[in-house]
């Protein structure tokens, strides 16, 4: 994401908008275990997000058969999301609901590509 929407760029335009509108900016933050989860990657969140309007939800990543990430164990989780808290990052946890059938946010999709890809084989 970086190569096409520079980050600095990025920021500079959601501190333009928070200015402009008063509103502020939501970041969605899916976590990947060993990816972006780690203190170093909350800290530098913090610091990227100081002083800003914000709110960041944290989304743990539903497991998946096609992809190669893995889900960030719940004490690292809520170890990132504590470390927001205390730089007064306002923070969110996603409830996850439907990870234990298969139909959590990416597991449905993946189940629905399937099926299509196997009903136009047939």
């Amino acid at each position: 994401m970086n190569r096409k929407y520079p980050l600095r760029e990025l920021m500079r335009a959601c501190r333009d908008y928070v200015r402009a509108t008063h509103r502020r900016v939501t970041f969605e933050y899916a976590l990947m275990d060993g990816i972006n989860d780690t203190p170093a990657h909350a800290q530098a969140v913090a610091q990227l997000l100081h002083g800003m309007l914000c709110h960041v939800n944290l989304i743990p990543l539903n497991p998946t058969s096609a992809s190669a990430y893995r889900r960030t164990p719940a004490a690292r989780v809520k170890q990132f999301e504590n470390s927001l808290r205390a730089a007064n990052i306002p923070t969110t946890l996603r409830v996850e609901k439907g990870i234990e059938i298969a139909a959590g946010c990416g597991q449905l999709r993946q189940q629905m590509s399937r099926r299509a890809a196997e009903r136009q084989a047939a």
